[in-house]
């Protein structure tokens, strides 16, 4: 069985008898002026049909899948590109047993959606993503209850089609590893050109632009769709902040560049981060090679702690536990701001944390590591799924993707630590599948 179909018949499976999921096309958004975006379906749809394609919408029942779709149009396919038109989805979506594939225009969506939710209980749509269509589809759902009198039935409460769609697509199938794993590889192999570029650099140093301009080269080349997100190329200071946009920076030899940039490929995101000394680990300070060790450690103590049966927090906790006791042991908690237990740290209050054990427990290692360690990953780079189940942290299960990414940070303004490390930033991010018997780095061809 075709595995969109597969995914269909196992979310329609989920619906109630008197369910009905609505999953609406992704609206074309403008750049500026008449210029837009590259349009960008939403992974829901994506994995459902396999389709990123303009106006694609699906309404859903447990006996029925209803396609809105453009009709192929050789005028309008001369400016836009040729679009896959009714009979694909005919024939990719099919007919297999009870259940009946129809396809509609696109531009008839909000006409037949009235008809399609008259008799159904409850709808499935995820809100709050397009507010217009929200309120055009609420004012259907009120027009419909007037007509109850009639004895004709409509929705009476609003689900997220996420509840069902998030728990599916968090579980990797083949198909969605197959193309993880052509991502991870075109960005491992860019990754590593980058490295080499960096770590080649004479003693004029590297401008962020050029690494940028290459990585992103490296992943079109190889026959990627897309960025997953937008590249992050940070050089020396700009390392420290954490989504840094800018191009214009310059490394001199010895200080570090940080590259977060992942490529898309047939719509599954890559997440991977190396950080890089100008000139060749060499020309680093010792202190700069100890610090890169030490999140280096760490991220290996996270990645062996991604398994079955952890999760997300003993993933983040690993990775904790080493950061904390090798900046203790480098002498960093000699001089830090005042903080009070679940309060911030007082920058006028300066102290001597005495302890490991009090680093920890008062969270003073937040000062050089503030962001966690772990997201799911998939067709988006910050994949859906539930990270807390009955308000504990979830079980990691085979079958999902999770990022690993821990880093410290020592901002230049960061004047209560050594002038040398201030303005180093690293982290080190791979992109991990947790399996039966422990776990498969995708990324692992990317050197660290």
């Amino acid at each position: 069985m075709d595995i969109f179909f597969e995914r269909l018949q196992r979310v329609r499976a989920q619906l109630p008898p008197d369910g009905v999921m609505v999953i609406p096309a992704a609206p074309a958004a403008i750049r500026n002026r008449d210029t837009h975006y590259p349009y960008r379906a939403h992974s829901d749809l994506i994995y459902l049909t396999g389709v990123n394609e303009e106006e694609l919408a699906l309404v859903l029942t447990r006996d029925a899948v209803h396609v809105f779709a453009q009709e192929r149009n050789p005028e309008r396919e001369r400016w836009v590109g040729r679009v896959r038109g009714h009979t694909f989805y005919l024939e990719r979506l099919g007919r297999v047993g009870e259940c009946e594939t129809s396809v509609y225009l696109s531009s008839e969506f909000e006409k037949r959606l009235p008809d399609l939710l008259k008799g159904k209980k409850t709808l499935y749509y995820d809100f709050g993503l397009d507010t217009d269509l929200d309120r055009r589809i609420f004012k259907t759902l009120h027009e419909l209850a007037m007509f109850s009198r009639r004895g004709i039935g409509a929705p009476q409460s609003v689900t997220r089609a996420a509840a069902i769609l998030s728990e599916c697509r968090l579980f990797k199938d083949d198909h969605d590893l197959a193309n993880m794993r052509r991502a991870a590889a075109i960005s491992a192999a860019a990754h590593n050109k980058a490295q080499d570029f960096i770590s080649g650099a004479n003693k004029a140093g590297v401008s962020e632009f050029e690494v940028k301009a290459l990585i992103e080269h490296e992943f079109m080349q190889a026959g990627a769709d897309r960025l997953a997100y937008p590249s992050i190329v940070a050089a020396a200071g700009n390392a420290t902040v954490l989504h840094y946009e800018g191009t214009s920076g310059r490394a001199q030899a010895g200080e570090f560049i940080l590259i977060d940039a992942g490529c898309e490929f047939e719509g599954y995101a890559s997440d991977i981060t190396r950080t890089t000394v100008t000139g060749g680990r060499d020309a680093a300070t010792p202190l700069s090679r100890d610090l890169y060790d030490l999140v280096l450690a760490a991220q290996k103590a996270a990645i062996a702690a991604t398994r079955a049966g952890n999760s997300i927090d003993t993933v983040h906790q690993a990775a904790v536990d080493i950061l904390a006791a090798g900046l203790f042991e480098m002498g960093f908690f000699d001089n830090v701001p005042l903080r009070v237990k679940g309060g911030p740290s007082d920058p006028q209050k300066m102290t001597r944390v005495a302890s490991l054990a009090e680093v920890k427990e008062l969270e003073y290692y937040n000062l050089f590591y503030m962001h966690r360690t772990s997201h799911y990953l998939g067709l988006d780079v910050h994949d859906v799924g539930d990270y807390y189940s009955d308000g504990k942290s979830r079980s990691l299960a085979p079958g999902m993707v999770i990022t690993v990414e821990p880093g410290l940070y020592f901002p230049p303004e960061y004047d209560f630590v050594r002038g040398e490390a201030r303005g180093v930033g690293i982290r080190i991010e791979d992109d991990v599948l947790v399996t039966a018997n422990g776990n498969e780095v995708l990324t692992s061809a990317c050197r660290s």
